[in-house]
């Protein structure tokens, strides 16, 4: 499932948690984790009805007096050694290694010696750790975020008047889109930006899909309105999917003889994972000079051109790209489930001179794949897969 992060009213660790809680998300089980993995903490989910809706707030307060593991390494060897999966642990791992490095060098001190003073304890282990475990708990592959808002005032903190956005925020949205904002104050905190970081996978003006179900989170602060964060069930089929015909796409398309081979399948694979693109080609050849080279081709749908085309200067620094509005026939299909090696998954199921056929999503199988300990070619080439349609209409595979 893909998660999109509406950022536009700001973003910050305990607002990112509160939103998950909105969202369904039960900490109780990460509080009983943390507290085997020697952290005694309790967080307290409370509804919240501001402005900007419905929404959750989220207190963690610490069971003994002093608020202990104000240094990276002692947190991350809670992650270590808290029992939860790996990937949680992974992404966990990520955002406190941004947060540090950021901190080092707002303070021009080895990431070392970091020590968070401001933040303490709570913002920096619980808020990240839970939004980590919380993603796992909703099933989350991908997270696409808003342009981060921007203003740029000062505030007062124990270093005197600084600058906003925050130093250590600052060095952590580099490289991220933003929009002005007009809000005067704090917007994006050093945990909210190093979740952004670490965790987004790309960035969108909006959510492009099917919208499920909306969790709103709220902040310590009284701020009117709070992190939105949409599931997104995935680009839906158009009118012509469904029933078969002819729709428009549009073809961005680029020579590319400047990239390594590790920058180059960097961009293929970041382009492949966006929601705006419908499908990335590469064609290798020889360019002028007899330099190697090749064609890189994307596919989108025409209301996400804009999008597909900032991402393929982003990735490439290609000087110039080609548009073109093509037509394309297509097959009548729609989204459903089919039983693959005895789970259910996403799956395309689509009709051919009468015939009906199922096919599990990719990255269904490869995430199965992946659990089972196998390569993907197993699930198909193990002797029992067959096609089936039950009397109910759905599509199987066994």
């Amino acid at each position: 499932m893909e998660m999109y992060w509406d950022c536009a009213n700001g973003i910050s660790g305990d607002m990112t948690l509160a939103a998950l809680a909105h969202l369904g998300v039960d900490f109780a089980p990460l509080a009983a984790c943390l507290e085997r993995a020697g952290v005694a903490c309790v967080i307290e989910c409370r509804e919240e009805n501001r402005a900007g809706g419905p929404g959750f707030c989220v207190d963690v307060r610490w069971r003994e007096e002093e608020q202990p593991l104000r240094h990276p390494a002692d947190i991350a060897a809670i992650f270590r050694r808290a029992d939860v999966a790996e990937r949680v642990r992974a992404r966990a791992l990520a955002v406190l290694d941004g947060l540090t490095r950021a901190e080092a060098h707002a303070h021009r001190i080895p990431a070392e010696q970091v020590h968070f003073h401001e933040v303490g304890a709570v913002d920096t282990l619980v808020d990240i750790l839970g939004v980590c475990w919380g993603l796992e708990e909703l099933g989350v592959d991908r997270v696409t975020a808003s342009p981060l808002p921007w203003f740029g005032g000062s505030i007062e903190c124990a270093h005197g008047r600084i600058p906003l956005p925050a130093p250590a925020t600052a060095w952590l949205m580099q490289g991220k889109p933003v929009r002005p904002s007009d809000a005067q104050t704090e917007l994006v905190t050093p945990t909210g930006a190093a979740l952004v970081h670490a965790l987004a996978d790309g960035f969108a003006d909006g959510p492009l899909g099917r919208l499920g179900r909306l969790g709103t989170g709220y902040g310590s602060r009284p701020a009117p309105a709070g992190l939105r964060i949409w599931e997104v069930t995935g680009n839906g089929p158009t009118d012509a999917q469904r029933c078969g015909g002819r729709e428009e796409v549009c073809q961005l398309e680029c020579h590319l003889d400047h990239l390594s081979g590790e920058e180059l399948g960097a961009a293929i694979e970041a382009l492949a994972a966006a929601p705006a693109v419908l499908d990335v080609l590469w064609l290798a050849g020889t360019g002028k000079k007899n330099r190697p080279s090749g064609a890189l081709r994307v596919l989108c749908a025409p209301a996400a051109q804009e999008e597909a085309l900032r991402l393929v200067f982003r990735h490439t620094h290609s000087l110039g790209v080609r548009i073109q509005r093509l037509e394309r026939a297509v097959l009548p299909r729609t989204a459903d489930t089919a039983l693959c090696d005895g789970e259910r998954m996403p799956a395309k199921c689509y009709e051919l001179e009468g015939r009906p056929y199922v096919r599990p999503e990719a990255d269904a199988l490869v995430r199965h794949a992946a659990g089972q300990g196998l390569g993907m070619p197993a699930l198909r080439f193990s002797g029992d897969a067959r096609q089936d349609r039950p009397e109910e209409g759905k599509y199987e595979m066994r």
